[in-house]
C-alpha cells in the first residue's frame, strides 16, 4: 500500500493524521495502532503528502479571499466560502468542520486571512 492510500484508509477508519512541529502527530482510537505504526514508519512520505494537502486547502482560500479584499476602505469579513453554513463545531469562513483547537474559524482560513492581510498595500 501506498502512503497516500495509507492516509486514506487511516483517515477513513477514524484516525487524525496531523503535522506539528515537524512531528507527525496521530490520534484515534487505540485498536487501529497497527496501522498508525505503518503511518509512522512512512513518516516522511506521509507529512510530505500533508504539507501538500495543507498548501492547497491555503491556496484556494487566500484566492477567494484576496477576491474580497478592497484596495482601500472598510475591510469586510474575509470569507473562503461566502454563504457556508457555519455554526457549531463549522468554520464560520468556509464551512468545514474546526478540530478542537479552533475556535471560530479553521487554521487554513486563519493563516489565508493574514496572508491576504499581510499582502494589501
Amino acid at each position: 500500500m501506498d502512503s497516500l492510500t495509507l492516509l486514506r484508509e487511516a483517515r477513513r477508519v477514524g484516525l487524525e493524521v496531523d503535522e506539528a512541529a515537524g512531528r507527525l502527530v496521530i490520534r484515534g482510537p487505540r485498536r487501529f495502532e497497527p496501522l498508525a505504526r505503518a503511518l509512522l514508519g512512512r513518516k516522511a512520505a506521509i507529512l510530505a503528502a500533508l504539507s501538500a494537502e495543507h498548501k492547497a486547502a491555503l491556496e484556494w482560500r487566500v484566492a477567494a479571499m484576496r477576491a474580497m479584499a478592497p484596495a482601500h476602505g472598510p475591510m469586510p469579513l474575509l470569507l473562503a466560502r461566502p454563504g457556508a453554513l457555519g455554526g457549531p463545531g463549522r468554520c464560520c469562513s468556509c464551512g468545514e468542520a474546526l478540530s478542537p483547537a479552533d475556535r471560530y474559524r479553521c487554521r487554513p482560513c486563519v493563516e489565508a486571512v493574514v496572508q491576504v492581510l499581510e499582502t494589501l498595500p
